[in-house]
């Protein structure tokens, strides 16, 4: 009986796709990945603006992006679940789509890293450039994103940036359609980047893992979260230059022994 019903739904699918085929239509469904170019294209474009509002989406951005997450897991992140670790900041994922009760990651923290280089997709300094505007974050019980509809107003912000006059050639140009760009785009095209933007890409296992994707077979129960790895996603994710010595540049490291314990907590 589910052996018939899968056939005949792949049957469908295939005449589907013949279908949409036939008269222009895409084949494929869903948001298209965004290229790396246009990632720091867009980047660059809310770095730049003095509306209040683009410091926010900045950050959600480049959040989404290096954290390799779904929008909606941005959105619910809570303050308490970020710290900094050496030269890493580092964030704790939450109950996710692959999470339910967010237990299976609870151990293991996310690795964001600078980007000296290009400060347009520096996650560091977007987050600092944040809390200097958005100070009550620190001083409370919240989510980075206070407020409500975060996720409709940060889309909203990158379509219009998309689509505007101003940047609607440049993005085309790097292969976005405005009609098959969304906020999934970023984690998509986060994905694609760190496992195809250059030839010496992280462990297939460790993007998975870093995406909260379930790995096939006896992978998923023996291959789990090592540190290193994750790392090594953070960087290459990051837009470190994977080729050269910038990649394992140690910049900037956050120190904080010269302070009292209740101001260490504090930052």
């Amino acid at each position: 009986m589910w052996r018939k019903i899968a056939l005949y739904l792949k049957g469908t699918r295939r005449t589907t796709a013949r279908e949409r085929q036939k008269h222009g239509l895409r084949t494929s469904e869903g948001k298209d990945p965004m290229p790396y170019p246009a990632y720091v294209h867009l980047a660059k474009a809310l770095s730049m603006s003095d509306k209040p509002e683009h410091t926010a989406a900045h950050l959600f951005l480049l959040l989404e992006w290096n954290m390799v997450s779904r929008s909606e897991a941005v959105v619910d992140q809570h303050i308490d679940l970020f710290g900094v670790y050496n030269d890493a900041l580092l964030v704790h994922l939450g109950p996710s789509k692959g999470d339910q009760d967010g237990s299976k990651h609870a151990d293991h923290p996310w690795h964001i890293y600078s980007v000296p280089q290009e400060p347009a997709i520096c996650p560091v300094l977007a987050f600092s450039k944040y809390l200097v505007t958005h100070p009550h974050v620190l001083t409370g019980d919240c989510k980075v994103f206070d407020g409500s509809s975060q996720y409709e107003r940060f889309n909203t912000i990158m379509r219009e940036i998309v689509r505007s006059d101003e940047h609607a050639a440049t993005f085309v140009s790097l292969g976005i359609k405005p009609e098959f760009f969304g906020t999934h785009s970023l984690r998509k095209g986060a994905i694609t980047f760190a496992a195809c933007g250059v030839t010496v890409s992280p462990p297939i296992a460790s993007i998975c893992i870093r995406a909260n994707w379930k790995m096939p077979g006896v992978m998923n129960r023996y291959i789990r979260f090592e540190a290193v790895g994750d790392q090594y996603v953070g960087r290459s994710v990051s837009g470190r230059d994977r080729l050269t010595e910038d990649f394992a540049e140690s910049c900037p490291y956050f120190d904080f022994s010269q302070y009292e314990p209740a101001e260490k907590e504090r930052r």
